[in-house]
């Protein structure tokens, strides 16, 4: 088995920290920080679409999140999603909740608006 990797970060109120870097962090750990804000983050993944005379924009961007010496909240592993500029933290079911959610609100709202929008414009 190998030995976790160890990351040092400088923190202005503990000195330099050494804690192991999960695997799947994608590292870049600020310096100067409390080290209660000490972040491992995630590769991002997220949703595009193609705007006419803009290109390829992205949301919903998510990515596995964890701060592990957070004093108010988890020190858990958690997704955290982009959400109307705030990255919201999910457990495993409240991110099944969202992709739920996403979902309904494709099949049941946007398709069905996409389909009037069609006739709509079908008897121009």
């Amino acid at each position: 088995m190998n030995a976790p990797h160890i990351v040092s970060v400088r923190t202005v109120d503990h000195g330099v920290v050494d804690l192991p870097e999960p695997s799947w962090c994608a590292g870049g750990h600020r310096d100067d920080v409390n080290r209660a804000d000490i972040h491992h983050e995630g590769t991002e993944h997220a949703a595009s679409v193609d705007i006419p005379g803009t290109g390829r924009v992205p949301f919903l961007t998510a990515f596995l999140s964890q701060y592990p010496f957070a004093e108010h909240g988890s020190r858990r592993v958690t997704v955290a999603v982009e959400i109307e500029g705030e990255h919201i933290e999910f457990d495993p079911a409240g991110l099944g909740d969202l992709a739920a959610a996403i979902t309904a609100h494709a099949l049941y709202g946007l398709l069905p608006l996409r389909a009037r929008l069609q006739s709509l414009q079908d008897g121009e």
